[in-house]
């Protein structure tokens, strides 16, 4: 592997874990329509309370969101729903 290619992939990598680390300690950022403001009362992203998830926020809660209903438990003999 060439140097450039191994300095890209290391950057890579530590971008990924700082957005990462950021989400986890703070997963609201400032809502992009009302600038974070909430002044909008009827802005819809944020519902005027100036704050949306991150984009990395909303794609681990679809990801478990996907994970959990691809696991559900068999259903046990003898109970019928």
């Amino acid at each position: 592997m060439t140097p450039l290619a191994a300095l890209l992939g290391l950057c890579l990598t530590a971008v990924t874990l700082c957005y990462a680390l950021l989400c986890a300690a703070s997963p609201w950022g400032r809502c992009a329509r009302c600038r974070g403001t909430g002044g909008r009362r009827h802005c819809p992203p944020c519902h005027g309370t100036g704050l949306r998830p991150r984009l990395g926020r909303q794609a681990l809660t679809h990801l478990r969101r996907l994970h959990h209903d691809g696991t559900r438990p068999a259903p046990q003999e003898g109970h019928h729903r």
